[in-house]
């Protein structure tokens, strides 16, 4: 078993090449977070031609649903729905991720190997407690708020060339935030949905879960009715994003379709 800390792929089954890229990197806190709060995103950047990567910073072993076997298969499942170019995981303790400089440097390596356009990761603005901020969700977005600093300098001797991404979204924003961008997902939400109920021991038990799927089209349609489409992911960019024509912009914009 590989150290704790130290990236180790889980899908595809083959490795990867020396000089592979990803354009789009999502830290997951636990195994099926990012398909939660990115995965419709995922699969539309996928089919426009980006590359795009999944990194699981624990396997989700605290969960009180799944093995861990099962939990790993379910990963491979979720992935191969949204068409990733790659997985990998940093085996980090579950329910004991904290905002530490040895973690810190985990994910700033993996960003220096992966060396992506775009970092997301959960918003670390989130209130603690059972049905709001989890843990490892605040501490896993603290982390890659360091590490995409971290991951630029020279001189803290990262295994691959320093790389400075050029965004840092985060996903999973509390009520209280406004999204800094919405992001229409119509064509690609059933992938989506596919890509959650893959993790089975969590959410695809209908007996034990039956309101699980309502539940996420809740969500994508209260966002979806914001930008007039039926359903969305929603953003927050901590620093200003440029838009070359606002006039193009608007025109882009959809009538709702309900």
């Amino acid at each position: 078993m590989t150290q704790p800390g130290v990236l180790r792929q889980t899908y595809p089954h083959q490795p990867l090449p020396d000089d592979f890229t990803a354009n789009v990197l999502v830290f997951s806190p636990h195994p099926d977070d990012a398909e939660i709060g990115t995965g419709g995103v995922l699969a539309k950047m996928k089919d426009a031609g980006a590359t795009t990567a999944i990194v699981d910073l624990t396997e989700g072993e605290m969960s009180s649903g799944g093995t861990l076997g099962e939990r790993r298969e379910e990963c491979k499942r979720a992935a191969a729905v949204l068409k990733l170019d790659f997985r990998g995981t940093l085996g980090l303790p579950d329910c004991g991720l904290d905002d530490t400089a040895e973690y810190r440097l985990a994910l700033a390596r993996v960003i220096c190997r992966l060396r992506p356009d775009i970092v997301f990761a959960p918003y670390y603005g989130q209130a603690p407690g059972r049905g709001r901020g989890h843990n490892d969700h605040i501490k896993a977005g603290l982390l890659a708020s360091h590490a995409f600093n971290y991951a630029h300098l020279e001189k803290l001797s990262l295994g691959h060339p320093p790389h400075q991404a050029q965004a840092l979204f985060y996903y999973f924003l509390p009520p209280t935030v406004t999204p800094t961008f919405i992001v229409p997902v119509d064509d690609y939400y059933d992938r989506w949905i596919d890509s959650v109920m893959a993790h089975s021991s969590q959410f695809g038990n209908q007996e034990k879960n039956p309101q699980m799927r309502a539940f996420f089209e809740g969500i994508a349609r209260q966002f979806g009715r914001l930008v007039k489409c039926r359903y969305a992911q929603a953003f927050l960019s901590e620093t200003p994003l440029s838009i070359a024509d606002p006039l193009k912009l608007v025109r882009g914009w959809r009538q709702p379709n309900t």
